[in-house]
């Protein structure tokens, strides 16, 4: 069984699309959808109605730590994380699950989309200074949309590749793997917990892939309040320094603390 784990917060709206999308094209019944609801002031009562899955209520502690929450109570043997701004086109875990079986896989990202169909960076190089740099590059390229940069990046992996980390936008994993490195790391509130997971699963000797054949359209930034877009520059910001701290050496955090005194990293 595929345990699909969602977190809301204050995304009722695509929250409902995307439970609607997972019940209407995962054509097998071999899933569970555990949400849990961050927002107290949104009432989910409706979608436990039309649809068989559990919620579970929480204080908004954090998405490392809402995730946790779910994947302890789960029933199976993997397990789905999905943004709730997430619309799901096609059914794909039984094969997601087929082809990785026979791998000691670390987590895995899905292919992602934008409403137009255009192809979404989901993946990257672990933090250094100069990955900084090669990230900020090809995420530059795709916010100014350079066609012939995004389709020449989608052809390269346009086959099951192995990548250094992977969005928990929609990230795959075995329930024991998940377990065995101890799950998100609730120090991070929100942001670079799936980028800090992936590199705590390569340390441990997993590999961390990416899974081209799955369509899910993904709502980036179209959820974000202009008030939280400010919150959460400053939450990124602290997350960015933490998994620095955490994972890079000091002269490392050294530097990218001078970076973001001169704002050369946004």
């Amino acid at each position: 069984m595929i345990s699909i784990i969602i977190v809301n917060y204050r995304q009722k709206d695509f929250l409902a699309k995307c439970v609607q999308s997972i019940y209407s094209n995962l054509n097998n019944n071999n899933f569970e959808v555990i949400i849990v609801n961050n927002s107290k002031e949104e009432n989910l009562s409706d979608l436990k109605k039309s649809f068989h899955l559990q919620i579970i209520e929480s204080e908004n502690t954090g998405f490392s730590k809402a995730n946790n929450l779910a994947a302890k109570v789960v029933k199976g043997e993997h397990l789905l994380f999905l943004n709730a701004d997430m619309e799901i086109v096609n059914d794909f875990t039984e094969d997601l699950i087929n082809k990785f079986q026979n791998t000691d896989f670390g987590a895995v990202g899905l292919k992602l989309q934008y409403k137009d169909g255009r192809f979404q960076n989901s993946f990257g190089l672990f933090p250094t200074i100069l990955n900084e740099y090669r990230n900020k590059k090809t995420e530059l390229a795709f916010r100014k949309n350079h066609l012939k940069f995004i389709k020449e990046r989608e052809s390269k992996y346009s086959e099951i590749k192995e990548v250094e980390w992977v969005t928990g936008a929609a990230l795959y994993i075995k329930k024991n793997t998940f377990d065995k490195v101890g799950g998100f790391d609730e120090r991070f509130f929100l942001f670079y917990e799936d980028i800090d997971l992936c590199f705590r699963l390569h340390k441990s000797g997993f590999k961390n892939y990416f899974y081209p054949y799955s369509k899910i359209i993904h709502h980036k930034g179209e959820n974000l309040r202009k008030e939280f877009k400010k919150e959460s520059g400053k939450i990124q910001k602290e997350s960015r320094i933490l998994y620095y701290i955490l994972h890079n050496k000091s002269f490392q955090l050294l530097l990218l603390k001078i970076y973001f005194f001169f704002k050369k990293i946004d």
